[in-house]
């Protein structure tokens, strides 16, 4: 009678076990698990990089005799999100996002030195010295999504949350990170998304694809 009560009370457990694990969406009318995906993505630079190259930066070309040419520099973006699905509609995510500036260089000719043994620099004399990249602003971003039709393949969701530049600035400003409209086409394992997005990773654009575990 004991051995019948502990199998029976484990299989119970183990029951319960198992369905605590899933959801039920009574929209969708579909047995839910708790699912995993990573992120790849670009957009347009968040609107703090409006604040590089910095003064130091200048500085410290200045130094060695050289000056940012913007000719043809631009903001390159990357993304790298890991999403938890909790339930049908909702889903946690967690970014860390990079964009530096990636600019040209002048080098000026050197014209003797100066009092303190420095060399001078001839402003009027310059050649294009290649491309650099400044230091990547690198961010942290936590954000909370909704999905409004998650029983369909094309699916509309919203997100909102918050992020802090983590690199370059002295101070770690908290930003807020919006995103009133996205859209992701979900073909399986693989999927393709894009945001109209406003916060720390992009501002305006933000899209990529991503991989369901």
């Amino acid at each position: 009678m004991r051995a019948r009560f502990l199998l029976t009370a484990a299989l119970l457990f183990a029951m319960a076990a198992s369905v605590s694990a899933q959801r039920y969406d009574d929209a969708a009318d579909v047995l839910f698990f708790r699912t995993y995906s990573i992120e790849i993505g670009t957009g347009l630079p968040p609107f703090h990089m409006l604040f590089t190259p910095t003064r130091t930066y200048e500085t410290e070309l200045a130094q060695q005799g050289q000056a940012i040419s913007s000719s043809g520099a631009f903001y390159p973006v990357a993304s790298l999100t890991g999403v938890m699905r909790t339930n049908p509609r909702t889903e946690f995510t967690l970014t860390a996002g990079a964009s530096w500036y990636h600019h040209g260089i002048t080098q000026y000719s050197v014209f003797g030195t100066d009092p303190a043994g420095k060399p001078r620099y001839d402003l009027n004399d310059g050649t294009f010295a290649g491309w650099k990249d400044s230091e990547p602003v690198i961010t942290a971003v936590f954000q909370w999504r909704h999905l409004w039709n998650p029983q369909n393949a094309f699916v509309v969701y919203t997100a909102l949350g918050a992020g802090i530049p983590v690199s370059t600035f002295d101070q770690l400003v908290p930003l807020p990170s919006i995103t009133p409209v996205a859209f992701r086409y979900d073909g399986g394992r693989l999927y393709a998304f894009a945001e109209l997005t406003l916060g720390p990773v992009a501002s305006l654009v933000h899209g990529g694809l991503g991989f369901h575990f």
